[in-house]
């Protein structure tokens, strides 16, 4: 066992998430105790509106709406979308600033990272694509898996324990 886990994942590097965890940037963060339970807040009902959003629209391309029956509410869906999405990512980066080792370690956060940045980067070929009828239901299988594999990876995170951290600590400083 070679991480504070007892998993042995592939995480960010440590020399540089304990350079940010000393940085004045996250000291400074840190000291604002009474800022964090506002943004955990704001980050978990961002993140519950972009999900939910993400699902009427994954839905509705895997054709459990009628046709046509969001169109009318389609820019406000959107708006919604984009906006959730953003405000979780804003308040993600803060909560990840707050304590870059306590949730930079976790075996899940690396992989949660890749998935969002592929769930956007899918999103936008999507919108590229629409024209193509072919990929509706696979590209809204595909967003929906995407997207509720991150709440998976958040949960994850959040849940898991360190496990013998000393000896954890003492197996990496031991090759330096």
């Amino acid at each position: 066992m070679n991480d504070i886990y007892g998993i042995n994942a592939f995480t960010l590097p440590l020399a540089w998430l304990t350079a940010l965890a000393t940085s004045e940037l996250r000291l400074t963060i840190y000291s604002l105790r009474w800022l964090y339970g506002i943004v955990r807040y704001l980050h978990l009902a961002g993140m519950a509106c972009f999900v939910g959003m993400v699902v009427i629209v994954d839905l509705r391309g895997l054709g459990l709406f009628p046709p046509g029956s969001l169109d009318a509410v389609r820019p406000r869906l959107v708006k919604v979308l984009n906006t959730s999405f953003w405000l979780t990512i804003g308040t993600g980066v803060l909560l990840f600033l707050r304590d870059p080792l306590g949730v930079g370690l976790h075996t899940m956060f690396l992989p949660k990272l890749v998935l969002i940045v592929f769930g956007y980067v899918w999103a936008a070929g999507l919108r590229r694509v629409r024209r193509a009828p072919w990929l509706r239901k696979p590209g809204a299988a595909i967003s929906l898996a995407v997207w509720l594999t991150v709440i998976g990876a958040s949960t994850w995170n959040h849940v898991e324990r360190p496990v013998m951290v000393g000896q954890a600590l003492r197996l990496h400083n031991v090759g330096k």
